[in-house]
């Protein structure tokens, strides 16, 4: 007899694709629903589908063993729910998307969260694919919704094609990993692989290209090119999120993804995902040091974080699971309140640097908490990024990868000079044109929000280690 009730697992999967259907369908179709407002219908989506999640225990393989729910995916979905929350209200204070657009721009929220849902738990190469797919379209969409924005719809489509690129490469290594063991699956991907197959051209080569897909999403070199157009014309919200979620979901997938190799096979994925990760961080870095747009400034900065995550990730071991978890909230809280602050302090959506001389002569209270976020993402004490940066320096050494621990080390000097070139553009350097000073206090308190923790758990991260103890190991 066929049991669903491992099934009810995943109830906030089923949720999403309510909500999709609610603002793409019946939105349309039900006279006078769609006079309803949008927005607090989405939030009331997230926080059913964020109780839901909270209430599972145990490991579920669904699906054959496609997909696997347990305290890992549900611990990384909840991240999902808190950030689209937190982007949905950076919205309501955002003139870059139609108000008239609102039900569908919801609608492919829901669709992309659902993706990275699936992102989180596949455990099959053929899920994984589904997975980034469905994560890649509404994201190739959100990107083009301002229409004011002549530069949208171009940055769309170099992202649609940088993601086909990546993912007919993927195609093809999963073809190679097929050809070689027979099966799809990650555990009898590995086990079918072997001890010989380490010897072989053909064994890196298919994990490089089978990793082009998951390395799209986390914006890793040499898969990054389509980041900084895309985040720098699609509206800050957008930008904001994919700075975020779908990044997070990539690195959840690789590591998933590694968790079942063989312990012979442990010393090359490593230095093959080293190697990823110092290319990363040294062209996010790198190419920061020349922009004079802040929205593209911190796509490349979040390129270099991509490299600083996947340090965690090279380690192959449940300490580097548990530094990576660790550093994902600090990483949601410095990045989406920069976002909001930068939202705030632009005029008329521009975000050239000279704009923000003297800003906080006008605005100081967000000048402040921007700066917070700022030396956050610098990694400076006493703020969470710190610490965030010292437990994936300290699983780095632990694991003997001094190179890559060098390497870290130079790029954390080259990122402070760009995030301290910003604040003395805002602090220092004098007006040109005044800058208007906030007249809401709500978008206030977001940036609040996100500086106040950044400060607290640089002094006391007790709390958050103990949470992101629970993906250590997958259960």
């Amino acid at each position: 007899m066929f049991n669903t009730l491992p099934y009810l697992a995943l109830m906030p999967a089923h949720v999403l694709l309510g909500s999709a259907m609610l603002f793409f369908v019946l939105g349309r179709a039900i006279p006078g629903v769609n006079k309803l407002p949008p927005m607090p219908i989405f939030l009331v989506v997230l926080a059913g589908a964020f109780f839901l999640e909270t209430q599972g225990n145990g490991s579920d393989p669904l699906f054959f063993g496609m997909m696997v729910v347990d305290s890992f995916s549900r611990l990384y979905d909840q991240i999902y729910y808190l950030a689209t929350a937190m982007v949905v209200l950076m919205m309501h204070y955002s003139d870059e998307l139609d108000r008239e657009n609102d039900w569908e721009n919801f609608a492919l929220f829901s669709c992309l969260i659902l993706g990275l849902l699936f992102m989180s738990t596949a455990n099959h190469l053929l899920m994984a694919l589904i997975a980034i797919e469905l994560v890649s379209l509404p994201s190739y969409l959100l990107v083009a919704v301002n229409r004011r924005n002549k530069a949208a719809k171009e940055a769309s489509l170099k992202y649609v094609l940088f993601g086909s690129f990546a993912t007919g490469i993927m195609l093809y290594g999963m073809s190679l990993l097929f050809g070689m063991t027979g099966a799809l699956g990650f555990a009898d991907i590995w086990s079918g692989l072997g001890a010989e197959a380490i010897d072989q051209p053909i064994y890196y080569l298919a994990i490089g290209m089978t990793l082009a897909g998951m390395s799209f999403k986390v914006a890793a070199v040499p898969f990054h090119f389509w980041c900084p157009d895309a985040y720098q014309a699609a509206p800050t919200p957008v930008t904001a999120f994919l700075s975020v979620a779908p990044k997070v979901a990539g690195l959840t997938l690789m590591i998933r993804f590694f968790s079942e190799h063989l312990a012979v096979q442990g010393e090359s994925l490593t230095q093959m995902l080293s190697w990823i990760a110092m290319a990363t961080m040294t062209v996010g870095n790198f190419a920061a040091l020349r922009q004079t747009d802040l929205k593209r400034l911190l796509a490349y900065s979040s390129i270099s974080h991509a490299g600083f995550l996947l340090m965690g990730v090279a380690t192959l071991n449940d300490d580097g699971r548990q530094a990576v978890f660790f550093y994902i909230p600090i990483y949601l809280l410095m990045n989406l309140g920069a976002f909001m602050a930068l939202l705030l302090l632009s005029k008329d959506n521009n975000f050239q640097m000279a704009g923000f001389k003297g800003a906080i002569r006008s605005n100081p209270a967000l000048v402040v908490g921007f700066a917070v976020c700022v030396f956050s993402l610098a990694g400076v004490p006493p703020f969470a990024g710190f610490i965030g940066k010292f437990y994936l320096f300290k699983v780095t050494l632990e694991k003997g990868l001094y190179l890559l621990l060098v390497v870290a080390g130079v790029n954390s000097v080259v990122s402070l000079y760009y995030y301290v070139t910003i604040l003395k553009n805002m602090i220092i350097d004098k007006e040109t044109q005044p800058i208007a000073p906030l007249a809401a206090k709500i978008p206030l308190v977001f940036v609040t929000g996100c500086a106040v923790p950044l400060v607290f758990l640089g002094l006391y991260w007790v709390p958050l280690l103990d949470w992101a103890e629970k993906v250590r190991l997958f259960q």
